[in-house]
């Protein structure tokens, strides 16, 4: 029998896309699920249940001087999904 190019029963397949869905989009949920069950993507639910963001507050100068969060991408708002890149893998990063 030849070797499949397939990856064995004890190896874990990591997806490359990770799709999240707006708490409460349910139809939207349903539908990617359904259409992306041969993809190598993981589906989730957002599961943020408020803005952690509170006012903003005075910071000195050793703080962060910029706004770091960026404005979601269109699709969060138009579609009810986000696509994240989940990058390197933490192994792979150094710490020291």
């Amino acid at each position: 029998m030849a070797n499949s190019p397939k990856q064995g029963p004890d190896e874990k397949t990591v997806p490359e896309l990770e799709i999240i869905v707006r708490r409460g989009a349910i139809r939207r949920f349903d539908r990617l699920k359904k259409t992306t069950t041969d993809l190598p993507v993981k589906l989730s639910w957002d599961r943020r249940l408020h803005d952690r963001r509170a006012g903003v507050a005075p910071v000195d100068g050793e703080h962060q001087r910029e706004e770091r969060r960026k404005a979601p991408p269109f699709t969060w708002e138009t579609a009810d999904f986000v696509v994240v890149d989940p990058g390197p893998l933490a192994d792979d990063q150094s710490t020291t």
